[in-house]
């Protein structure tokens, strides 16, 4: 299973990503300072 996790780099984000990669999941980490837009959906160039 893919999952991507918006707002990867906050305080409850960095929390999910860490147990959901330990159960298997492929996690996409997401979030502005990453350089992802969740409400465009675009990347910074």
């Amino acid at each position: 299973m893919k999952i991507t996790v918006m707002g990867a780099t906050g305080r409850i984000g960095m929390h999910l990503v860490e147990k959901l990669g330990q159960t298997g999941v492929e996690v996409v980490a997401a979030s502005t300072s990453l350089g992802v837009n969740s409400v465009t959906a675009s990347e910074r160039p």
